[in-house]
């Protein structure tokens, strides 16, 4: 009993070691201190189960239903935290997902950007890994001496699951005085795991020379031998260990590929067109009015909510370069963020785009709606700016729809300022081919500094004038603008391309030359457009002067700027806007508005004329032909029609959780459904030999099976006779001699004779269900001793009834048990 508990605290000791250095392991996945949630109860229950199944002698199914069962049973509780912040109507589907993650879970967890948190279901991976070590090193330590050094394997397990799973990037040398050592964590975690390996392999060979030293049948110098040699066999395995580490970490840190490597999606979003090229289109009086989003929060709200960021300008729309968009990933996680705030947003009719409306997110968001699981599972942000999509690829509706809401934390800090040097003391980009840009950039005579960055676009904005169409004088727009702000009508073209900003530029330089350099700022009013053309006209100004840039569509929330007013709950077609984010050489982007004023009108002069005393309505300039805008977010016909279908639509996440629970207990029933089958099949091939001395014979060894499975041992080479005395029915006493008759007795032996034996194995297997109750009944089913492989408790009869010979199988120590095959 002494040696016993030894065995149990010892096992124990090394699981709970091995989920330690699990835990280390997996760290950099999670990042979460709810990683020790699954842990522990991992360790706990796996270690539980297992002592319960040696006190009561289970068998090796029985362990694996228990274990099956517990598991499912916590798995909600322990790995999914997030199930139990919403109604109590929705554990339902989170269980289905977390049985599910069962089987998905690992690719799902490949595919997340590090760290993963508590997103979802990402951590059901980690307790099945720290469940199944503690459950499968107790099970083979305290089954016998002779395979408990395969217990070490799984005590490998969750170092290798961290490992696995992991980032490519490793620690960063340590070096010690010249000497630098690569991926120190990585190679500190492997040889701890190997020390415990050594450690529990020379523990347990060892156990038998201290069991005989306690009972004084050994030397004390052969047991000092043989620890000396265990000492020096697990230095030496540390020793290789460390060597093996320090050998291959340089060219693992130089270049380590794990499997996430190769499953990261990569969303093409730039094939889409450019956002700020249907700019135009929301001011127009179908859709200024169009409700978008409705926004809502529990305290101060973001100044800006951003929609598309668009990085990349090939000379005619500013869009969403190939590389930034291959940077689309899952966000299980995210960095915190300055004065959080929980904004909860809801899709309303006007909406039906891709870009999700948020401001710098510092953790997932929370879907809502009749799509909130698909959503959750089509929900990507680009780390690098900030934007967000969601693309559930449902048939005619890419991305969010009207009824889609979610909530998250994001930040509501201050916009700050624009400081510091360029990113380059050259231009970033080529400034031969925009010479208008640069002859007004020259006109200003400002430094290449931040502070003159910010007077040029002061100044860009200042000298321009609002306007959203070529025509349209009773349009809604104009009337809002005159009724604020006194604004007239002027024309300007739409596009944003080269040819349309030089024009911008050329118009803006004719006027400053006309007017001289004592003209006040009214009279250097000149340039004519919206949000779409200036917008790109600053970033252009700002990278020519060094600085990096991209423009940014979106909504600002609360105060506005004159011309785009702010939208304070439901945000319109009329509140969206676009500005420009900037960086230098160090530093955060510096959101800079780039909307034009829309008080002062633009005069028309050629070099020397003088400025009319009574200004009068500008003429219409002719304008070149252009295409028209793409609409932002247009739907087409065949969404029109897709969205009839919308309510059966909403069924397929309730479906497709079911089918997704539903494999993953078909994957789970299959072991435990095997052994019975597999039976069950024997049995039949058994009583359709076309042979009756065979099929005789096999009547006979379904009967020993099936005694063997309720439990009665049959010693080795034992005679059929003796066999039925020890079973102690008088069927089995029948079948014996029948089957012995027909084996060695001359004459023929008759199907129907064999026909009878079957009879009265089947009438014993009644009789004896009928004494067995249902448990009993389970465990037979998945007994394994008429396999050869005995785990569980001997009994003496088959039944109840009959008399036995009296015989002990207990005391047979040494007898084995054998197939039936064997028994002659």
């Amino acid at each position: 009993m002494r040696a016993r508990r030894a065995a149990v605290a010892v096992t124990v000791a090394a699981a709970a070691l091995a989920t330690l250095l699990g835990v280390l392991a997996a760290w950099p996945i999670y990042q979460t201190p709810w990683l020790l949630v699954p842990a522990v109860a991992g360790l706990v229950l796996g270690s539980g189960i297992v002592w319960v199944s040696v006190r009561l002698r289970w068998s090796a199914p029985l362990l694996l239903t228990v274990a099956v069962v517990v598991f499912a049973l916590t798995v909600l509780p322990v790995a999914v935290p997030l199930a139990f912040l919403g109604p109590p109507e929705g554990l339902l589907p989170w269980a289905a997902d977390a049985l599910a993650a069962v089987v998905t879970g690992w690719k799902q967890l490949l595919t997340l950007t590090l760290p993963v948190g508590t997103y979802q279901t990402v951590l059901v991976p980690a307790y099945v890994v720290f469940f199944v070590t503690s459950l499968s090193t107790g099970w083979i330590a305290l089954r016998g001496r002779r395979v408990v050094s395969l217990a070490a394997l799984p005590l490998l397990v969750p170092i290798a699951f961290g490992t696995v799973f992991g980032s490519a990037e490793v620690s960063a040398p340590l070096r010690v005085g010249a000497v630098a050592l690569f991926a120190p964590r990585e190679v500190a975690l492997w040889v701890a795991a190997a020390a415990l390996g050594a450690v529990w392999v020379a523990w347990h060979a060892g156990a038998d020379r201290r069991a005989a030293l306690r009972l004084g049948r050994a030397g004390r110098s052969a047991i000092v031998r043989g620890r000396a040699t265990r000492v020096a066999s697990a230095t030496a395995m540390l020793l290789l260990a460390g060597l093996i580490g320090l050998t291959f970490a340089p060219a693992l840190a130089a270049e380590r590929v794990v499997p996430r490597d190769s499953v990261d999606p990569e969303l093409v979003v730039a094939e889409r067109p450019s956002p700020l090229a249907g700019y135009r289109e929301w001011m127009t009086d179908a859709r200024i009015d169009a409700p978008l989003f409705e926004v809502r929060g529990t305290d101060a709200l973001p100044g800006r909510l951003r929609l598309a960021v668009l990085d990349d300008y090939d000379g005619v729309n500013f869009q969403v370069s190939p590389e930034a968009a291959g940077r689309f990933t899952r966000f299980p996680s995210g960095p915190s963020v300055a004065d959080p705030v929980r904004v909860s947003i809801t899709i309303e009719g006007g909406y039906d785009d891709i870009w999700a409306p948020t401001a710098p997110l510092g953790g997932p968001p929370q879907f809502a709606g009749p799509r909130s699981d698909l959503l959750a599972d089509a929900f990507y942000v680009n780390r690098d700016t900030g934007a967000a999509i969601a693309v559930p690829g449902e048939p005619g509706s890419e991305g969010l729809a009207p009824g889609d809401g979610y909530a998250a934390q994001m930040s509501a800090a201050p916009d700050e300022q624009l400081e510091g040097a360029p990113a380059s003391d050259t231009p970033l980009l080529d400034i031969e081919t925009m010479p208008e840009l640069a002859a007004w950039i020259r006109a200003q005579n400002q430094p290449a500094t931040a502070a003159g960055l910010t007077e040029l676009v002061d100044r860009l904005r200042a000298r321009g004038y609002l306007s959203h169409a070529m025509s349209g004088t009773d349009s809604e727009w104009i009337t809002r603008l005159a009724e604020q702000h006194g604004t007239r009508f002027e024309p300007s073209v739409g596009g944003h391309s080269i040819a349309r900003l030089e024009e911008l530029f050329a118009q803006l330089n004719m006027q400053q030359r006309s007017v001289g350099e004592r003209a006040g700022e009214a009279q250097l009013v000149a340039a004519v457009g919206d949000d779409e053309q200036f917008a790109a006209a600053a970033a252009l100004l700002a990278r020519a002067l060094g600085f990096e840039s991209r423009v940014v569509l979106g909504v600002r929330l609360g105060a506005g700027v004159p011309g785009v007013t702010g939208c304070q709950s439901v945000c319109t077609g009329e509140h969206l806007s676009a500005w420009v984010e900037v960086r230098g050489e160090v530093g955060a982007w510096v959101p800079v508005d780039a909307t034009p004023q829309v008080t002062l009108p633009p005069t028309s002069l050629s070099e020397g004329e003088q400025l009319p005393e009574f200004p009068t309505a500008a003429e219409e300039r002719d304008a070149r032909e252009v295409d028209p805008p793409l609409g932002f977010g247009d739907r087409s016909e065949a969404a029109d029609e897709a969205d009839q279908g919308a309510p059966a639509a909403g069924l397929w996440p309730v479906v497709r959780a079911g089918l997704l629970a539903l494999s993953a207990l078909v994957l789970l029933a299959v072991p435990l459904l095997f052994l019975p089958l597999a039976k069950r099949w024997r049995a039949r091939l058994r009583r359709r030999e076309p042979v009756a001395e065979l099929r005789a014979i096999g009547a006979w060894l379904e009967l020993v099976d099936r005694a063997a499975d309720a439990g009665v041992h049959v010693p080795r080479a034992m005679a059929r006779s003796d066999t039925a005395r020890l079973l102690g029915t008088e069927a089995a006493r029948q079948i014996a001699t029948e089957v012995d008759r027909a084996v060695f007795a001359p004459g023929d032996f008759s199907d129907a004779d064999a026909d009878r034996l079957w009879h009265l194995v089947d009438g014993e297997a009644v009789k004896h269900r009928a004494e067995t109750g249902a448990w009993g009944r389970l465990r037979e089913a998945f007994a394994l001793r008429s396999l050869g492989i005995r785990l569980g408790r001997r009994r003496e009869h088959f039944s109840g009834s009959g008399s036995g010979s009296g015989i002990d199988s207990g005391s047979d120590s040494v007898a084995r048990a054998s197939r039936p095959e064997e028994l002659s």
